[in-house]
């Protein structure tokens, strides 16, 4: 088991990043920190973080000489006018120069690069084949790092959710969507505080090239998610709509994400960095999110 870092970089630091940030705190790592917008900025530097914006990172020659570990996370623009993957390529370099001392690097990928595999079963060594322009990004991404002089690895994450993040407040508005897909549309998903534990146990454990499907261990379709969840904290049942009329109603990001039908296995994830899940499936975490979104109405 590798020594913890003493000074971690988290690239792109939203939702997920944030929550690394946390765990890495509470045992003395120190975090630096990007993000784009200022006021994420201020957000970071009130948490404790070194925060400062992508392009003052780089153009700064001594920020980065104590960074040993990077997690990142920077969202892709799914712009078609955009080249990410050529920004990418251009941008790993700059940085890499600024990291004489890096020993571990994370790069949170997503489940996307798979495309559909019609219901079958998904684990990482099978081909990444994107049928999706966030897919086709995100493997361009993953190559550009894998290629590159880092000692990078792998996490395809798929739908985030958390005590802080989820669809509660829709589901208890009644405007929940989602789609009755025939034959049925596996989907999958996992909270946010086993993501975590799992890039935290991976930076104690590091292997260059490795690749982590991060989902736990119950896949189903976001149909019988978002219903499950509405009859269980007593909110009214999700539209349903029909793959037609999904097409003129909801957004191509959406669409995007529930088209492809895939079940993936994570086995690799249990045998590797985490034996057992705090949450290994929806089920369990559903009281717990609930509470936290009762406290958060308190406060």
């Amino acid at each position: 088991m590798s020594p913890l870092p003493q000074t971690i970089l988290i690239l792109g630091c939203g939702y997920v990043g944030s929550q690394f940030a946390k765990i890495c705190q509470q045992h003395g790592i120190h975090i630096k920190a990007t993000a784009r917008s200022s006021a994420q900025i201020s957000l970071l530097q009130s948490q404790g973080m070194d925060a400062r914006s992508e392009q003052a990172m780089l153009d700064s020659d001594s920020w980065l000489d104590d960074c040993t570990a990077v997690l990142d996370s920077i969202p892709l623009s799914y712009d078609p006018q955009r080249q990410p993957s050529q920004s990418q390529s251009q941008f790993i370099p700059l940085l890499l120069d600024k990291l004489p001392t890096l020993s571990w690097l994370g790069y949170l990928s997503a489940t996307s690069v798979y495309g559909d595999s019609a219901g079958t079963w998904i684990n990482e060594d099978t081909p990444a084949l994107p049928s999706s322009l966030r897919g086709k990004q995100r493997l361009l991404a993953e190559q550009a790092w894998l290629n590159s002089a880092a000692p990078a690895e792998i996490f395809r994450l798929s739908g985030i959710y958390g005590h802080e993040r989820n669809i509660l407040s829709k589901l208890f508005a009644g405007n929940c969507h989602t789609i009755h897909w025939q034959p049925e549309h596996f989907s999958n998903r996992m909270h946010v505080f086993d993501i975590v534990a799992a890039l935290f146990a991976a930076m104690r454990q590091p292997q260059a090239n490795r690749i982590i499907n991060m989902v736990d261990d119950y896949p189903c379709s976001h149909q019988q998610y978002v219903c499950a969840l509405a009859q269980h904290i007593g909110a009214p049942a999700p539209i349903i709509l029909s793959p037609q009329e999904a097409e003129t109603q909801l957004s191509p990001a959406f669409l995007d994400f529930f088209r492809d039908n895939k079940r993936i296995s994570n086995q690799k994830l249990h045998q590797t960095l985490l034996a057992q899940l705090k949450y290994p499936s929806f089920h369990d975490a559903i009281d717990d999110v609930l509470a936290a979104y009762h406290l958060n109405l308190k406060t």
